[in-house]
C-alpha cells in the first residue's frame, strides 16, 4: 500500500552543505561556487526534512519573495542531492511546503479534480535511463485514489510520461525488452533489444484501449543511439534504441510520441500507423538550419499549429549543441512545402549542455517555466521567450538536475494530522515548541494549547504566531504549569485547518478526540485570545 511521508527516507550525502536559511539565497556566490557544498539543503529544528535549498542566480524583480509568481514549484530532484526520489513542493521563495515519497508525473485532472501522480518501482537494473513500476494517483489530501500500470506488456509503466484524458484513461510509456538479432546494427546475434511501447488504459477497469510499439513501426536505422551508447544488447542491458520520453494524445485521437534516440516528432493514428515524422532521418517536414532538434524532450502540440520540446541538443555520449533550448516552432502539414518556423526560442541562464531530462510548460498567459533538464536550473521566460529569473537547486558543476520543473496552483489538505515537537522538557513553565504540517497549502498562522491534569479536556491557549516557514516555533513562559501540549493550523480567516496529537512533557503523544464540548471550550477561548494575524 502506498503511504504518505509517515518518514521522509533522506540520501546523507557527503559533501552536501546544511544551510540555515530555508527563503531562496539570491545571487549567492558561495553557493554557485561550491563553497556550500555540491547539493545544499535547508534544515529545520525539529522537522525530518532536508529539501534542496534554492539559489536564484537570476533574481527576480523581488527576491527571494518572487510575488509575481502564483503557484508552487513541482519537480523530483535526481542525482546525488537530498530527498532525492521524493517529490518536493516549494513555495516561490524557496521554502517547503511539501514533500512525498515517489518520481513526480504531474498534477492531473481525474474525475474533475487535480491530482498529484507518482511513479514508484525499480529503475531498470544496470542504468536508470528507464523503470518498471506503477503510478498512483493522490487526491488533495494525499490519500491514494487511483493504482495503475501497463498490461499484458511483460514490464510494468515507465516514469518518462502519464497523461489522463478527459475520458479517464491513463496513456503510459513501458519498455518491454526483446530478444532480436542485432548484428546488423553492431551488436550480438543473439541480443535484446529495448522496444518502446505506448499504452492507453482505462483507470477504473484497467481495460486496454490502445497500445504501440516502436519496433512495429519504426526501424532502428532511423534512429542515433549506437549499441555501447545507449544498451550493450544483451539481455541484463537492452539496446534502447528509441526511447519514449512523451506522448500527447489529440482531441482527434492521434497520438504524438516523441523519440529521443531518433531526434523526431511522430503522430501515430490510432491504427497505429505514422501519419507523420518531423525532425530526424525521414522528416516529413523541413526544418530549416537552426531548428533541428536532438535528443529531445517534452513535446506538445498547441492549436494544431504550433509544437512546443525541449531541445537538449546532446546526449551522455555527444554533444551537438553548446546548450539546451527551449523552442516553440510553427507548423502546417497541410502546406505544400511542409516547412517548419521558428516561432521563439528561450535560452538558458547557465549555457552548457543538458545530456538528459527537461520540459517546457506553458502557462495561461503564454510565460513558460523551462526545466533545464540534467542542468539543475528552472526559468520563467516572458511570452516571447526572454528570461525572467532562473533558480537552481545545486551549483551548476554539479549535472545532478530534475526530469521535469512544473508550476501548477494546488490545494493541499492532508488526512494526517499537524505535527509538533516539544524541544525542552526540564519545566512546565518555559516551553518552545516547534510545528509543522507536510503538504498543506492553507496554514496562515498556528496556535499552541496546554492542558493541566485537573482539566485534561479544557484546552487554555498559549501561544500564536504566523506561519513564515515550513517549521514554525511557538513559546510558553508563564506562572502555571502544563503537562500536556497541541498545535493547531490556522486558515487566513482565523479558522482552524486541524490539530496535532498531544504531546506530553513525557514524550507520549495521543490522539485527542474532539467533541461538542471541547469544540464550546475552543470558541470561548477563541473569542477571549483571538490572535489578529
Amino acid at each position: 500500500m502506498f503511504v504518505f511521508l509517515l518518514g521522509p527516507l533522506l540520501l546523507l550525502v557527503a559533501f552536501s552543505g546544511k544551510c540555515l536559511a530555508s527563503v531562496a539565497f539570491c545571487e549567492n556566490a558561495d553557493y554557485e561556487s561550491g563553497a556550500l557544498g555540491t547539493s545544499p539543503y535547508q534544515t529545520y529544528q525539529a522537522a525530518p526534512f532536508h529539501p534542496i535549498q534554492l539559489n536564484y542566480a537570476l533574481p527576480p524583480t523581488e527576491c527571494p519573495a518572487n510575488n509575481d509568481v502564483s503557484g508552487y514549484f513541482f519537480f523530483t530532484p535526481s542525482g546525488v542531492v537530498m530527498m532525492q526520489d521524493h517529490i518536493i513542493i516549494l513555495n516561490p521563495n524557496g521554502t517547503l511546503v511539501g514533500a512525498i515519497p515517489g518520481i513526480f508525473l504531474g498534477l492531473h485532472k481525474y474525475n474533475g479534480a487535480d491530482h498529484i501522480a507518482i511513479w514508484d518501482g525499480q529503475y531498470e537494473p544496470g542504468h536508470q535511463a528507464y523503470g518498471r513500476g506503477y503510478i498512483v494517483l493522490l487526491d488533495h489530501t494525499y490519500s491514494p485514489v487511483a493504482n495503475f500500470t501497463t498490461v499484458n506488456l511483460g514490464v510494468g509503466a515507465d516514469f518518462h510520461e502519464l497523461e489522463i484524458t478527459s475520458n479517464q484513461t491513463a496513456i503510459m510509456t513501458a519498455y518491454p525488452p526483446r530478444a532480436a538479432n542485432l548484428s546488423a546494427y553492431g551488436g550480438p546475434e543473439d541480443g535484446y533489444i529495448a522496444d518502446g511501447a505506448v499504452q492507453e488504459v482505462d483507470i477504473a477497469t484497467g481495460r486496454v484501449l490502445f497500445t504501440w510499439r516502436a519496433l512495429e513501426h519504426v526501424d532502428p536505422s532511423e534512429c542515433y543511439a549506437a549499441i555501447g551508447d545507449a544498451g550493450k544488447g544483451i539481455r541484463e542491458h537492452p539496446w534502447d534504441y528509441f526511447h519514449i520520453n512523451s506522448i500527447q494524445k489529440q482531441d482527434d485521437g492521434n497520438y504524438l510520441i516523441s523519440s529521443r534516440q531518433c531526434h523526431a516528432l511522430y503522430l501515430v493514428h490510432p491504427s497505429g500507423d505514422i501519419i507523420w515524422r518531423m525532425g530526424g532521418k525521414k522528416s516529413d517536414f523541413v526544418l530549416p538550419k537552426g531548428i533541428e532538434f536532438s535528443w529531445q524532450h517534452h513535446a506538445r502540440i498547441h492549436n494544431h499549429s504550433t509544437v512546443s520540446l525541449f531541445n537538449n541538443g546532446a546526449a551522455n555520449w555527444v554533444e551537438d549543441l553548446p546548450f539546451a533550448q527551449g523552442f516553440l516552432l510553427k507548423f502546417d502539414y497541410n502546406n505544400v512545402d511542409k516547412e517548419v518556423s521558428i516561432k521563439n526560442i528561450r535560452n538558458p541562464f547557465n549555457r552548457k549542455p543538458s545530456a538528459s531530462r527537461g520540459s517546457v510548460q506553458f502557462l495561461e498567459n503564454g510565460e513558460s517555466i523551462v526545466g533545464w533538464g540534467s542542468v539543475s536550473y528552472f526559468s520563467q521566460h516572458d511570452a516571447n521567450g526572454e528570461i525572467k529569473w532562473s533558480a537552481q537547486f545545486s551549483p551548476s558543476q554539479n549535472d545532478f538536475g530534475a526530469y521535469r520543473v512544473f508550476l501548477h496552483n494546488w490545494v493541499g489538505r492532508p488526512t494526517i494530522p499537524p505535527s509538533m515537537q516539544i524541544s525542552n522538557t526540564s519545566t512546565s513553565k518555559n516551553i518552545t515548541v516547534y510545528a509543522w504540517w507536510n503538504g498543506a497549502t492553507e496554514v496562515s498562522a498556528w496556535k499552541l494549547f496546554g492542558f493541566t491534569a485537573s482539566t485534561p479536556s479544557a484546552p487554555t491557549f498559549l501561544d500564536a504566531v504566523s506561519k513564515v516557514d515550513f517549521e514554525s516555533t511557538l513559546r510558553y513562559n508563564g506562572e502555571e504549569g502544563y503537562e500536556t501540549f497541541r498545535v493547531a493550523a490556522i486558515d487566513a480567516n482565523g479558522e482552524i485547518l486541524a490539530y496535532s496529537d498531544a504531546a506530553s512533557l513525557g514524550g507520549n503523544t495521543f490522539h485527542v478526540k474532539e467533541d461538542s464540548l471541547l469544540q464550546v471550550l475552543y470558541r470561548y477561548m477563541r473569542a477571549v485570545f483571538f490572535f489578529e494575524l
